[in-house]
């Protein structure tokens, strides 16, 4: 069973010509008893993921997972 899984994950900032997706569409999964890093560039959206997972922020749209239940994007 996964223990996490994030589908389609997108978090969007401002609007128009001023919208930032700081994460677009990102979508795996980790299975109980499997470790993970995240790793990336200097504003690429890991912090901003990482807070998703931790859900310390929503996503604009996309679903989070944690043990089967799922946490809803609103």
């Amino acid at each position: 069973m996964e223990l996490f899984k994030a589908e389609n994950l997108c978090k969007v900032y401002g609007k128009g010509e001023n919208e930032v997706r700081a994460v677009d569409g990102v979508s795996f999964s980790v299975p109980k008893g499997q470790m993970v890093a995240i790793i990336g560039a200097s504003g690429s959206g890991k912090s901003t993921l990482l807070h998703m997972i931790g859900a310390f922020d929503r996503p604009t749209s996309g679903k989070i997972f944690l043990d089967g239940r799922c946490i809803p994007a609103e």
